[in-house]
């Protein structure tokens, strides 16, 4: 497996990563938000968003108080949301399908239906939030690339060292490039951890990426991204 950083950090000619995915608590629940979350715009805390349609949202899980993994409601509406209150922690799995660029232009299709295709891929992305520590919130959600502390970070300040753990399909994924504040902080190891010292306050977004080939004909490789999100006190 060819692991790769998050496009908006290595590949800014894919549009289709180009975009942050975040979770952003409001008066009417949690919702979620595609676009690029410090823009320095102020339509949603300082960020800007890029709508997306209801297709985009494959799967959503609640971390509940009693350390189960939930499902939580898919909608035909858009953006995403749930009035669900007392979700330790939410994950949310999204893809925007198929990617083709070509010399002159980048299409949300399929290889095949491209002529002169440079390079496709398929693009899935997700964004798991942390709102309280509760039981289980140490371990993955889901079985699909997704980075979990190992400790509270919630707990945590400016300065301190966080540890996450990397997982894809369940297990501990070595070598993954991680990324914290817009740079690339290192690689998670053999154990599929790294260290990250937690620079200032507010909202905090942890960034991984894997590339892996695909051999269905639609695209050349797969690349699934995932983001940990949650907040320090200032």
């Amino acid at each position: 497996m060819r692991q790769t950083l998050l496009l908006f950090f290595l590949l800014p000619a894919l549009p289709a990563l180009a975009h942050d995915l975040w979770l952003e608590r409001e008066a009417t629940g949690i919702t979620l938000y595609q676009g690029h979350k410090y823009s320095g715009h102020s339509s949603h805390g300082g960020a800007e968003t890029i709508p997306y349609d209801a297709a985009f949202v494959k799967d959503a899980l609640c971390l509940d108080a009693g350390g189960r993994t939930q499902p939580l409601a898919l909608t035909k509406l858009a953006p995403w949301r749930t009035a669900t209150a007392d979700c330790a922690a939410i994950r949310v799995a999204a893809s925007s399908g198929y990617w083709t660029k070509t010399p002159w232009e980048t299409k949300n299709v399929p290889r095949a239906d491209v002529a002169g295709a440079i390079k496709s891929w398929l693009s899935e992305e997700s964004v798991k939030r942390i709102d309280s520590w509760r039981p289980g919130a140490d371990r993955p959600l889901s079985n699909g690339l997704e980075i979990t502390p190992t400790l509270d970070p919630l707990a945590l300040k400016p300065g301190d060292k966080l540890v996450v753990l990397v997982t894809d399909h369940g297990q501990p994924s070595a070598g993954v490039p991680v990324a914290y504040g817009g740079e690339i902080r290192g690689a998670t190891g053999a154990d599929g951890r790294i260290a990250l010292r937690l620079r200032q306050g507010g909202m905090q977004m942890i960034a991984a990426s894997v590339e892996t080939p695909l051999t269905d004909g639609k695209a050349d490789v797969a690349i699934r991204s995932a983001i940990l999100q949650f907040e320090l006190a200032k």
